[in-house]
């Protein structure tokens, strides 16, 4: 029995996988995967399919891999200072197209994270945009992503990426990486 299409789209987001790569895949258009999703369409038993066989050898092939961190992860990781203003973080996490960056001392020791979602939560709580340029990326930082060693298995961080979107791979304290769905998606098709 196949599953359900909310399902199909918690696996896809899961995996890390866009609307885009998945149509490709599948044989279908992107805005088909989009209509899908939504509910808006009512799809042949044979691209459902195709659809979850696709999702679901992706996963078992990301769980089969035992590649340690050290050799996925990415070493450029787009941070911020805890005294860098929060439009100054935001300008930056729209022009690398981030949704969080790591907040770090110059020292690269692991503070913080600064989230779209902790900016939205100000917004809402009431402050202005011009009231945003007073304040530092520390007074409304939240906590760090989760971190591991860069000799842990990638095996072991797959979970951990169904919760959180990125990994930051540390070592003595010192960011070292990052690991992100996107990352692992790659070492997938790369070694599988």
């Amino acid at each position: 029995m196949l599953p359900s299409i909310e399902e199909l789209r918690k696996m896809r987001k899961n995996l890390g996988i866009s609307q885009k790569e998945l149509a490709n895949i599948s044989g279908v258009s992107q805005s088909y995967i989009a209509r899908l999703e939504k509910g808006s369409l009512n799809p042949t038993y044979d691209k459902v399919r195709r659809i979850f066989e696709y999702l679901n050898k992706s996963g078992q092939r990301a769980g089969n891999i035992d590649l340690t961190c050290e050799s996925i992860m990415s070493i450029k990781v787009v941070t911020c200072s805890p005294t860098d203003s929060v439009i100054s973080a935001l300008n930056l996490m729209r022009e690398k197209g981030y949704s969080q960056l790591p907040v770090v001392t110059p020292e690269k020791k692991v503070l913080g994270t600064i989230t779209e979602t902790d900016v939205n939560e100000l917004l809402i709580k009431g402050a202005s945009i011009d009231s945003l340029r007073g304040f530092t990326v520390k007074k409304v930082m939240g906590p760090t992503l989760p971190q591991v060693d860069k000799t842990s298995p990638i095996s072991m961080i797959y979970p951990i990426l169904k919760f959180s979107n990125a990994v930051l791979i540390v070592e003595s304290g010192d960011l070292k990486g990052i690991i992100t769905k996107a990352d692992i998606l790659k070492a997938v098709e790369e070694y599988a």
